[in-house]
């Protein structure tokens, strides 16, 4: 999905101000890349205040990692009107920019593209970014795309989770919980089963879901589930707290 800047630039209510620097540095890495301070103040409020101090270069501490220029470069391009070719490679570092840097274009196109390309294949790395802190206060925008899937691709979003976990790959604990929150399906429960058998961490995570989840009607239908964090505590630790919380469920489940 190649996109660009919707609209013709029009930068000329900075023609006039001597407090702005034509040719600006933005720094990421140990890469420079040679800028408009124009063109990117036209663009973002953050970038027009941090050159309106007469500065002449722009660390971009939050993208400091490996490889980070390339998505920087990216999102450079399309302030200047360019277009790239959106994708889940780049799409956390152009929803991070666009709000880091209050470029408004930029967010309505990030969030357009998760709406618009978001499966149950990819739903795990789209439901991280609204995780991120710059995402936090428009995490809302984010999940409710993720959600919809989860709930609407369930069996499918459950078995991926499987696989991941078979291969060794982290999912998120977040993310476990809401899918337990909006869906019982068999393919779900499998997945809690096996997870709660890796290891004491996994069985202890899902205990502790039960301020957030009705355990009592869950271990009702799926005694497989109750049956495989038993075999886990035992294999894993018999911690004397954890047996209590297991317990208390159980006692919970025989008065239904």
């Amino acid at each position: 999905m190649a996109s660009s800047l919707p609209e013709t630039l029009n930068v000329s209510r900075f023609f006039n101000r001597k407090d702005f620097s034509n040719t600006v540095e933005i720094i990421v890495n140990d890469t420079k890349f040679i800028c408009s301070g124009v063109v990117l103040a036209h663009q973002s409020p953050v970038f027009e205040k941090l050159f309106s101090t007469g500065a002449s270069f722009v660390l971009l501490q939050d993208f400091f990692y490996s490889g980070s220029e390339i998505f920087v470069e990216e999102c450079l391009n399309l302030l200047y009107g360019g277009k790239i070719l959106v994708t889940l490679q780049n799409i956390e570092a152009l929803t991070r920019f666009s709000l880091i840097y209050d470029v408004k274009f930029m967010y309505e196109l990030a969030i357009g593209w998760i709406r618009d390309n978001i499966t149950y294949l990819n739903v795990f790395e789209l439901f991280n970014i609204g995780n991120l802190p710059e995402v936090k206060s428009r995490k809302q925008d984010v999940y409710n795309h993720c959600l919809e899937i989860m709930k609407r691709c369930d069996v499918e979003v459950s078995q991926e989770m499987s696989s991941r976990l078979k291969s060794g790959k982290v999912v998120a604990g977040d993310f476990i919980r809401d899918m337990i929150r909006m869906t019982n399906c068999p393919a779900l429960m499998g997945f809690l089963v096996n997870f709660c058998g890796q290891s004491e961490q996994n069985t202890n995570f899902v205990l502790d879901l039960r301020e957030n989840v009705d355990f009592e009607n869950l271990f009702l239908d799926q005694k497989e589930l109750f049956n495989s964090l038993m075999c886990s505590m035992k294999k894993h630790t018999e911690s004397p707290f954890r047996l209590k919380q297991l317990l208390e469920i159980q006692m919970e489940v025989l008065k239904l």
